[in-house]
């Protein structure tokens, strides 16, 4: 501001031959006073503004040439209400501009050199244009500042639910590994022990024992691995990726039924049709549902003497059959945990069903449906 009013003051000087007024000088250094606040009050500055204007320019009967050049300090607050202010306000001071320059058609000395009405008119609409424009730049950029703003926190969101999903999932491949291998070394246990209070076949309590042990190290090689994605892999005591094992499927299932017989369970495995691919996910999705039904065949199942597990391959997915001849059942209905709900939750997120009651033969039977992927179309 202290620049302008400098240079307008010099063209002052100028124009009235080096002697302007004393009054004039106040007047052109007084103009840009309220300039100095159009940003925070806007429409007060551009009132003060005006009225200085037609203070010193109405008296001189509207004459042209009675303008001074601070008088262009009007023009900059009009741009800044017109920026900030709705657009009622910013015609209404458009207006008042407009009208000091028609005004100028009424004064009573002929301009020498074409009438000012025209260019003052311009520069008033460039001024309000261009206001118009800077407040159409703001909107703009504050609309892309909330969107990086609203990305930014989806974002965030969408990282706490991967973070929560992945607990969840840990959390649930734990319960399956640890249960089930928890209640296969109980029933080993439970078997040594006899062997050891009758003194009759300390052999068959010296393979339980082995039994034992090979179960636990599996079950902690296959923790080990499932857990090592929670370490980070620059970690010094992480081996990255060699400790992790791969996720069991289906191949998996012979071994998984063989340590069931060895626990005290007789257990069959059979497999019916030509077997499809299927993906990694979805073969440690069975794997899981054969693991848990198993393991709540041998914790629930009271008096079971047998189970059978049976895959059976169709045109368009895999049924897959656990059945039991005890007279107990499954867990509770109401159970909230990850058994049942966990069975469930595995073979739907592949587009299956899972279901689990008694079966008409007696015991317990669970049955899941896994459609198999669409085939894929190359154009």
């Amino acid at each position: 501001m202290l620049v302008l009013a400098v240079l307008t003051t010099g063209a002052l000087v100028r124009l009235r031959d080096g002697e302007p007024a004393l009054g004039e000088v106040a007047v052109s250094l007084l103009l840009w006073a309220p300039a100095l606040v159009r940003r925070r009050s806007p429409l007060p500055a551009f009132a003060a503004t005006a009225l200085l204007v037609a203070v010193h320019w109405v008296p001189s009967g509207f004459d042209a040439g009675q303008l001074l050049p601070a008088d262009l300090a009007l023009l900059l607050v009009l741009a800044t209400v017109t920026e900030r202010c709705s657009t009622a306000w910013a015609v209404l001071a458009t207006g008042v501009c407009l009208l000091f320059a028609l005004a100028t058609l009424l004064g009573t000395t002929a301009p020498t050199e074409g009438h000012p009405v025209a260019p003052l008119s311009a520069f008033t609409l460039v001024a309000a244009v261009t206001g118009r424009n800077l407040r159409a730049r703001a909107t703009v950029l504050a609309g892309l500042r909330e969107r990086a703003e609203r990305a930014e926190l989806e974002r965030d969101q969408q990282a706490r639910i991967a973070v929560a999903e992945e607990r969840t999932r840990i959390a649930r491949e734990v319960h399956d590994v640890v249960s089930h291998n928890v209640s296969v070394m109980t029933a080993l246990a439970d078997g040594a022990g006899y062997a050891l209070r009758s003194g009759t076949d300390s052999q068959r309590a010296r393979d339980a024992v082995a039994a034992i042990a090979a179960t636990g190290r599996e079950a902690l090689a296959e923790l080990h691995g499932m857990l090592g994605v929670l370490r980070s892999d620059d970690d010094p005591g992480s081996d990255g990726d060699a400790s992790r094992c791969p996720a069991p499927g289906l191949a998996d299932l012979p071994a998984l039924v063989d340590q069931v017989r060895g626990a005290g369970l007789p257990t069959t495995l059979t497999v019916v049709g030509q077997p499809a691919p299927l993906s990694t996910a979805a073969q440690l999705a069975v794997y899981r549902l054969v693991q848990e039904a198993l393991t709540n065949t041998r914790k629930h199942a009271g008096g079971a003497s047998r189970a059978a597990v049976v895959l059976t391959w169709t045109g368009d997915g895999l049924e897959v059959v656990i059945q039991d001849d005890g007279t107990g059942g499954a867990a509770s209905p109401d159970h909230v945990g990850h058994g049942l709900v966990g069975m469930r939750e595995r073979i739907g997120a592949h587009r299956g069903s899972v279901s689990a009651g008694p079966a008409p033969t007696g015991g317990w039977r669970v049955a899941a449906s896994l459609p198999l992927p669409a085939p894929v179309t190359r154009r």
